[in-house]
This record gives structure tokens, sequence and C-alpha cells, in this order.
């Protein structure tokens, strides 16, 4: 199964001009015919991530074509099939098919609406719940958390379109199955997406209260505490709580300092958790202290090093809207 992002023509179209390329040029130096570089500009052929790359080599666009296309495997596919018809006897190859399937739509989320997503992953939840309910044998507890990653991706993309209430029952499932499963870090991660639901309702105690209910989730990891430990500092703020906010912000500071000294420092259940998405939340930390210099700073950088795929990501928009308010208080 492809999927290539809508954009992925209009980029094509302006990376090539940018470059001073015709049709013609560009035709030449990639070995593909004009009108076949035409209709992919065009949105009338969707190219194979293969051509996609030949394309970025052929640009220098560093990846940034290949990016916009993924392929899911045919065996993929019939592996997921396969499972359906026979959950009882559902085994570990089944269950990483199913596991990629829901990274394909985590990454789409980067670049398409939430609302063009939900309808489809609400459909993979209900069968991917069932899975989990009758699965046995060894791969059985594997295939529950993915069950709870479902939930937990679901729940993001209903607080995106601000269906409240299902985001809620959602993520609060997951963090319960996910601690059920010894999924900590998953469980810290449904609490975190539960205080992103309540910054969208603008309710600053309950900002305060998840991203602290994400960092004192027994056994999570330091680098799902510290981002919990950030957005926890905003909800704070708001409240008036600066010292207490303060104290947080150099916890959390310390736990980074710590990171520091590890060599692979990542999160499966959280990919974009990185040193430079963390500048994102620490700006809303600053904003919600009232330090807007530091606010902007942050929340500048952090755009700024977002991949050129996430430029443009829905969820990104409250983060602009948040620097130009720093902007405009500074």
């Amino acid at each position: 199964m492809r999927v290539v992002d809508p954009s992925f023509g209009v980029r094509l179209r302006e990376v090539r001009t940018a470059r001073g390329l015709s049709l013609r040029d560009l035709s030449a130096l990639c070995y593909l015919s004009k009108s076949q570089i035409s209709e992919y500009e065009n949105g009338r052929r969707r190219p194979s991530f293969d051509i996609a790359s030949t394309l970025d080599d052929a640009l220098n666009a560093n990846g940034e074509l290949s990016a916009l296309v993924t392929e899911t495997r045919v065996e993929n596919v019939e592996l997921i099939s396969a499972a359906v018809a026979a959950p009882r006897q559902i085994n570990a190859e089944q269950v990483d098919a199913l596991a990629s399937a829901l990274a394909l739509s985590r990454h789409l989320d980067d670049s398409l609406p939430a609302s063009a997503l939900l309808p489809s992953v609400e459909g993979q939840l209900a069968t991917v719940q069932i899975l989990a309910r009758d699965a046995r044998g060894p791969a059985a507890h594997e295939m529950q958390i993915v069950a709870a990653e479902f939930g937990q991706f679901a729940g993001w993309l209903n607080c995106q379109v601000r269906n409240d209430k299902r985001a809620e029952s959602l993520l609060s499932t997951a963090a319960r199955d996910a601690m059920t499963l010894n999924a900590p870090d998953l469980a810290s991660q449904c609490h975190n997406f539960r205080g992103a639901v309540e910054r969208r309702k603008g309710n600053a105690r309950g900002i305060a209260r998840w991203f602290m209910a994400a960092y004192e989730t027994p056994g999570t990891s330091d680098l799902h505490r510290v981002d919990a430990a950030i957005q926890a500092v905003h909800g704070m703020g708001l409240l008036g709580d600066h010292k207490g906010a303060s104290a947080l912000l150099a916890t959390a500071d310390d736990l980074t300092t710590a990171l520091d000294g590890k060599d692979d420092v990542s999160s499966p259940v959280a990919y974009w958790l990185t040193p430079s998405w963390l500048r994102l939340p620490l700006g809303l930390a600053y904003l919600g202290l009232g330090n807007y210099a530091n606010a902007a700073d942050n929340l500048r950088t952090g755009l700024e090093a977002l991949p050129d795929g996430w430029q443009n990501a829905e969820w990104s928009v409250e983060y602009r809207e948040a620097l130009a308010l720093a902007e405009g208080a500074e």
C-alpha cells in the first residue's frame, strides 16, 4: 500500500523551479520522462518511494520528497488479514505488521489534518481492540500493547479535532491498559495528551494536573519526565504558582543534563521527542511564567528545527500562535 502526501506534487514543482530547472532539465538528470514528472507535479500520478528518492537525488533535496511517500509492504497487508481471520493464532510477525500500520498513520499526522486520518484510525482501533481481546499465546502481550498505542493515537487525533470527551475516554483507557501491561512511558504519554486536551480548553488547573500525572507515572523514563515537567510548568505558571513552577523547571533542567550523557535518547512511543522538539514546550513554560523573551526564543528555535515535512503540521499551529503572543508581549 502506497501513501503519498497530497503536497508532494506542489513541493516537487517548488524545488524544481527553485533550482532553476525546466521539466526537460530534470528529465535529463533523473531519466524520467517530462510527461511523467508533469503528472507527479499535477497529482495525476503517485510516485513510488524509489522514484521519489531518485527525484531527491537529482534535485539535491536531502530526502525531502521521499519523506512524503510511505509504502506499506503487500506482505504486511496479508499478515494483518491473516490476523483478523484467526486472532487466537496471532504471531509476532502479524503484531509487527499492525505496529507498522500504526507508525504509518502517526507519521501522516505530521502532514495531514487530523480530521482526514481520524475515521480510518477509529476503524483500525476497533479491529485492533478485538484482536487484543482474543489474542492468545506468546504474542498476546505485544498485541495488547499495540492496541493501547492505537488507543493513545486515536485519543490524540480526537484531541486535535476537539472531540474532547472521546479523547479523554480513549486516553484514560489506554493509560490504564499501559500500566497493566508494564508500559510506563506509554501511560505517561497518555496522561501527557490529556494535558494537551486541557491546554486546548484553556484550563490551567487541568494542564498542571495531567502533565504532573505524566511526570509522576511510576517507572517512566527521564525523557518523558522532562517533557511532562516542562509542560506542567506552563499550567503552574498560568495558575500563578511561579515558585513551584520555577522549582519544577530546575528539576527538568537537571534531568536534561543527565540525559546529555546518554548515547541514545529516544522513545518508541513518542518518536518526535527530541532535545530540539523540547524547545517548543519549554517556550510554553516560559510563556506561562510571563518570561516572554525566553518564550519567544525557545518557540522560534523549536519551530525552525522542525523537519521540513512537519513545518505545516496541524499540531504546530498552537506553537506558532504562542510565538506570536510572546513576540507581541516582548
